[in-house]
């Protein structure tokens, strides 16, 4: 018993290393998302991921890989860069507080932040683009399905 008090135990987090295998995964998916547009970029996971984990500091860098992803999803599909960042800003300060504590339904938040994060994303975008006189991004019937598949992916979840 006493060689079992003397050893010494790891120390070594594993919860970076899992953080970045699951970035390098999702910049796959995200790849393969381009190809297949079914494929749902995961922007309202994003977005629920931000909100539920902002106020963990052991989660600060997974939630920058998160905003990473993002970065690479809108350099990808041709949309401003930060408009993700700026719409999770608008949400977590104008709107999350009076939203979790009005809606008593969990799933009702979680489709808000399906729809939220794809219909918002796309408003937000049509915004920026007429106010720098860029053009428009056109809506397309996959913005509601990715909508749809992330409420799913996020019942699934949590």
């Amino acid at each position: 018993m006493q060689t079992l008090s003397r050893m010494r135990r790891s120390r070594f987090n594993l919860q970076p290393l899992i953080a970045l295998l699951l970035f390098g995964a999702a910049l796959l998916y995200e790849s393969m998302g381009t190809i297949y547009p079914v494929m749902t970029p995961l922007l309202g996971v994003g977005l629920y991921a931000i909100r539920r984990f902002s106020k963990e500091k052991t989660y600060y860098f997974p939630l920058l890989l998160v905003l990473l992803y993002t970065l690479y999803f809108e350099i990808d599909r041709g949309m401003f860069l930060g408009s993700f960042w700026l719409l999770a800003l608008l949400y977590h300060f104008l709107i999350a507080q009076s939203l979790e504590v009005g809606l008593n339904c969990p799933l009702c938040v979680k489709l808000f932040y399906g729809v939220y994060a794809y219909i918002g994303y796309y408003l937000l975008n049509l915004f920026l683009a007429f106010i720098f006189n860029m053009p428009l991004p056109h809506f397309d019937q996959y913005y509601l399905l990715y909508a749809i598949s992330d409420f799913v992916i996020l019942v699934l979840l949590t």
